[in-house]
């Protein structure tokens, strides 16, 4: 009698692990699914997006959606894996589409670029 009460408290606490063990699986494929797929923070730093962006670093949330459906336009923040160093991701702003006339002029005083 003493051992179908053992195994009936074993039992209990058996459905207790898996059911939290269930939770936390459900999370983590939740949260693989939102970062991988629809957003994810990303820390930006550095003195190309001045003064959108903070010199010393700011943490934006990248979407992923916009991309896949084609809703990139001019003006656009866009995160793109540096071609050099693939470990690195790159904060740029979208200047033109495919078919616009992008034209530039380097200050050679200041050595500023300007986008027309």
């Amino acid at each position: 009698m003493r051992l179908l009460s053992y195994m009936g408290q074993w039992k209990s606490a058996a459905k207790e692990v898996l059911d939290r063990s269930a939770i936390v699986a459900k999370f983590l494929c939740l949260l693989h699914v939102t970062n991988n797929y629809l957003c994810s923070p990303t820390l930006v730093y550095g003195p190309s997006m001045l003064p959108t962006l903070n010199l010393t670093g700011d943490v934006v949330l990248a979407e992923h959606v916009s991309h896949r459906i084609g809703k990139v336009g001019t003006g656009d923040l866009v995160l793109v894996r540096s071609p050099v160093d693939p470990r690195r991701i790159l904060t740029k702003r979208v200047v033109g589409m495919e078919g616009d006339t992008v034209s530039f002029y380097v200050d050679p005083m200041y050595s500023r670029t300007t986008v027309f």
